[in-house]
């Protein structure tokens, strides 16, 4: 399948740029000719021309979605305006855009930047970026560079995303002012979001020279969303799906989502020679969540339970009663707040041939998430529990629903997570130009950039007192009002219920006496293993040349980048000593790429395009702390890995681009990726073997490591038209169809076997397509998107994989202009209802997971003066 997929790659990439040679001469050459260059194109048109023409121009393989002309991005987070283009894959949090992959490459694995500076991320101890928490309102464009050249960081081995800010100097007017106003309606819980931003800037000076703008944003997203979470499935013959889960879970999840965000941008040009920047960019993202969950265990045990006959299935195997069961009410209050700040100063500078740019950011980054989580669960015992499981989503159904009098408290938790990030980015290059062709130019330059991280995890762990001080949730007057939640047309009681309030003000005051006995091993356990201290320094230096030989460019580079750790963690051995770790670790990678492209007419482009990138380790992965547990002459030891080498992947490309009309494109292209040292977790055994310079019988490690290899393939295809030359209100209609397939095999190793399994998050198939209009004052556009189910952990036992399912997006918008300056739209959100599932193992029916979002509507107006 993978080499027919590469040899149909390529025959289409040809016959796609051979045949319109001759077809396309006369319309590529007007639009060299700048023929139609004084047209105001306005609108959806052109945010597409603006794409366009980046993708154009530049010197890799880049795909970017721009503003339009009064500065507005299509969607509402950074997430999903990228997730408009080719090869890009996103997944979706409580019906919200969140973790970008490229061309099948996890997120922790890309990087993310903005203004070109490295942003690292406030996500805990990962590489992620969660791109929700940045507004896409305020930024001039969004880019995905997944061709690298040497002059830009070799982080990245699925791609890098940068995101460009706005300056006064992006406006036609001399001053700007642009605002949005919106209200939306959630039908879920007839909530009522809202958001609006607002830009104001100009240029002035004798000659305009000066630019400054400032602009701030806001939106309030409070909703609900109904969750289904069955757990753990276990073959079970007699069973129509193979297997049964051990229990089930019915959620109502009440959420509070806030989004601030504020940039400013001061410019300073005071010739075409010489220019200056300082430009910043603040975003702030919280979330404060509610969670109330009922579960119910019936099947633990899987087919022991069915051969004891504890479980029951009725004929058709689809259905059933146990009696193995415990019912249990949980609460989970919930804040989280992250944040970025960038501050960023350069500028650029021509000198004759030569030209010099230099920049350097102060990025600081901080993540805050303190929760509460009180567990409620039976004390008598309590009867059958019938279940289905004829329809995607089942049900199981208790006889007799437990009392809240026979519910007891069992456990309370308090976790407090915070994390820092400081990273210093400074950066100058030095371009010399020359007349071998128009653009031809030698460059060099360095970057130097030191990242200061740290995590702190606490989980203060209570259970039940003795006999005499336990209590019940009725006993307690702690029982909440009843819940129903809807979940593929099947309804769902969630009761009893914990309220908030009380529970909140009965705890108080009681941590640590009879009734709220502290768990000090537990406790200690998460409060040490997942803290961690580290300094990373990236130093680089590059050479690089742009050959511009008329119809054929080559551009040819060599980075190199030296990479230094210095990281601390805690071990924690037998549970109650802390040791601490401290471990050092450098490593250099040198990263060549050559990029060539060819224009056969004036309105094609191939580029074929070979380069070398990293995917650097996961901050947790690296750290040298972890748990030892040592039983007379025999110890378990679960440990990071400092010494990790990061992710390196060649690359290879190949990518036909025909721009056949203004704001039309058909591009065909292959890409494939051979990645070496791939990261997974390794558990093996050692026998007469010494740890710490002690020596034991038996030693069991974990710990993660380098793999073997893998490797990815793939295809991507992009199509967008305006049909301009369609008759009267026909001529408004357009369309933007893409679609990439991807094909990726990673070998890890297992105790008993090496396995070879997809990269996580990588969907084999992606496609979206939009219809839009824009004619005179009205502007409309219907857009599907189809993300392709994904792995999203792959486990030594094969059967405890898990995975997103399908999942299809379909959204729409209209506007009408009434006037040069007030517009007005309205915006529908998740139009079919489309939950987000996850799986287990092969098994599609092996639901895991299931949530419901609803549909959202939204109301607002644009001015502009």
């Amino acid at each position: 399948m993978r080499i027919r997929l590469l040899a149909g790659t390529g025959l289409l990439a040809i016959s796609a740029a051979l045949p319109v040679h001759a077809q396309a001469q006369d319309g590529g050459a007007a639009l060299a000719d700048g023929g139609d260059a004084e047209i105001l194109v306005t609108g959806q048109r052109a945010q597409q021309e603006r794409s366009i023409e980046i993708k154009r121009d530049a010197l890799g393989i880049l795909d970017a979605a721009a503003a339009d002309e009064i500065g507005q991005l299509p969607d509402r987070n950074v997430a999903e305006v990228v997730e408009r283009l080719p090869g890009v894959g996103v997944q979706y949090d409580q019906g919200e855009g969140r973790y970008v992959a490229v061309r099948g490459i996890p997120s922790d694995l890309n990087n993310y930047t903005i203004n070109g500076f490295e942003v690292g991320n406030p996500d805990g101890n990962s590489r992620r970026l969660p791109l929700d928490v940045i507004s896409g309102q305020l930024l001039n464009r969004v880019e995905v560079a997944k061709v690298r050249t040497a002059d830009q960081p070799g982080q990245g081995i699925g791609g890098s995303i940068n995101l460009v800010t706005q300056t006064a100097f992006d406006f036609r007017e001399a001053f700007t002012v642009q605002a949005t106003a919106q209200v939306g309606y959630q039908e879920l819980n007839e909530e009522f979001p809202i958001r609006g931003d607002v830009s104001v800037g100009g240029r002035f000076g004798p000659d305009q020279q000066f630019g400054l703008l400032v602009g701030a944003s806001y939106s309030d997203r409070t909703f609900r969303s109904a969750g289904i979470y069955p757990d753990d499935w276990a073959p079970v013959a007699e069973a129509a799906r193979g297997g049964l889960p051990i229990n089930l879970k019915y959620t109502d999840y009440e959420l509070k989502r806030e989004r601030i965000g504020a940039t400013g941008s001061f410019d300073w040009r005071p010739s075409d020679d010489h220019q200056f920047y300082v430009r910043g960019l603040y975003s702030r993202f919280t979330e404060d969540e509610y969670r109330q969950r009922y579960r119910i265990d019936f099947a633990n045990g899987g087919q022991e339970l069915v051969d004891d006959g504890s479980i029951v299935l009725d004929p058709d195997g689809l259905s059933g009663t146990s009696t193995a069961t415990a019912q249990r009410s949980d609460l989970r209050l919930e804040y989280k707040e992250k944040s970025v700040l960038a501050l960023m100063a350069g500028g650029e500078n021509r000198f004759g041939p030569w030209i010099l740019d230099y920049g350097v950011a102060r990025i600081h980054n901080e993540v805050i998430e303190p929760n509460q989580s009180w567990q409620f669960r039976n004390v008598d015992p309590v009867g059958p529990v019938d279940f289905d499981f004829t329809d995607p989503v089942f049900t199981a159904v208790p006889r007799t629903r437990v009392a809240a009098e026979n519910l007891e408290f069992r456990s309370y938790s308090e976790q407090d997570e915070r994390g820092e990030e400081d990273s210093w980015d400074a950066r100058v290059n030095l371009t010399r130009e020359f007349a071998l062709g128009t653009d031809s130019f030698v460059r060099i330059g360095g970057r130097y950039r030191t990242t200061d991280k740290s995590f702190d995890s606490s989980n203060d762990s209570y259970g039940r007192g003795g006999s005499g001080n336990r209590f019940t949730l009725a006993g307690a007057g702690l029982v909440g009002a009843d819940s129903i939640i809807e979940v593929d047309g099947q309804s769902y009681l969630i009761s009893p219920t914990i309220d908030p309030q009380a529970i909140i003000a009965f705890t108080q005051g009681r941590l640590g006496g009879p009734l709220f006995v502290f768990d000090s091993e537990g406790s200690l356990a998460d409060e040490t293993l997942g803290d961690l201290d580290l300094e990373e320094e990236v130093i680089a230096g590059y050479a690089m040349a742009n050959l511009d030989f008329g119809d054929v460019d080559v551009t040819a580079g060599l980075r190199v980048e030296r990479t230094r750790l210095d990281i601390e963690g805690f071990q924690l051995q037998n549970g109650d000593t802390v040791i601490p770790a401290t471990a050092e670790s450098d490593y250099t990678n040198w990263l060549p790429s050559l990029i060539v492209r060819i224009n056969p007419a004036p309105d094609l482009v191939v580029r074929l395009a070979y380069s070398r990138s990293v995917g650097r380790p996961q901050y947790s992965a690296l750290s040298p702390g972890g748990e030892i547990e040592v039983e007379g002459n025999e110890a378990s030891v679960s440990l990071g890995n400092p010494a990790l080498r990061p992710y390196v992947a060649d690359s290879f490309d190949a990518i036909g681009e025909y721009y056949f009309a203004r704001g039309g494109l058909l591009s065909i292209g292959a890409f494939a990726k051979i990645i070496d040292n791939p990261i997974f977790t390794r558990s093996f055994t050692v026998v007469d073997g010494s740890f710490a310079g002690v020596a034991y019988d038996r030693i069991s490690f974990s710990q993660p490591e380098n793999a073997r290899s893998g490797d990815i393939i793939g295809l991507e295809a992009a199509y967008q038209q305006q049909f301009t030359f369609l008759p009267g209100a026909l001529s408004g209609l357009g369309v933007n169809l893409t679609l990439t397939l991807v094909d990726s095999n990673l070998q890890i190793e297992t105790p008993d076997a090496v396995r070879t399994v997809a990269f996580p998050e990588q969907s084999d198939l992606l496609w979206g397509a939009q219809l839009f209009y824009q004619r005179g004052p009205v502007e409309a556009s219907i857009a599907y998107h189809h993300t392709g189910r994904a792995l999203i952990s792959a486990d030594s036992d094969p059967i405890a994989d898990q995975s997103n399912d399908d999942l299809r997006r379909l959204d729409a918008k209209a506007s009408f202009a009434v006037n040069d300056h007030v517009r007005l739209f309205v915006e529908a959100q998740n139009l079919t209802d489309e939950p987000t599932r996850q799986y287990q193992w092969v098994r599609r029916d092996w639901v895991t997971q299931n949530e419901r979002y609803g549909r959202t509507w939204q109301l607002g107006a644009s001015v502009r003066f």
